[in-house]
């Protein structure tokens, strides 16, 4: 008597699927966990000045704050030594004056 080593049959396309559905969901709640761990960056003035700064010259031309229509409408205001660019501190005061 011979006995015969039964073959596991292949997974079924359901079984399949389930695997891939529950890789996924892992992958998503992985991301999730991992995007709500990282804090969110604090907008200061600084900051934004750094990244509009485009030529990274520590000043801001009107071209570089056209990008912010609030700002570049109040350009000339901000522009209290009349160079035609903001420094950060002239660039702060217009973050931080009351809208």
């Amino acid at each position: 008597m011979t006995r015969r080593k039964r073959q596991e049959a292949p997974p079924s396309i359901r079984d399949a699927a389930r695997q891939v559905i529950g890789v996924t969901l892992a992958s998503f709640a992985m991301a999730a966990s991992s995007q709500a761990a990282q804090p969110r960056e604090r907008l200061t003035a600084e900051s934004v000045f750094t990244r509009a700064d485009a030529n990274h010259d520590g000043r801001l031309s009107k071209a570089e704050v056209a990008r912010f229509p609030v700002f570049a409408e109040k350009f000339d205001q901000l522009d209290t030594d009349h160079d035609g660019a903001l420094d950060l501190a002239e660039f702060e005061a217009g973050f931080n004056a009351p809208q």
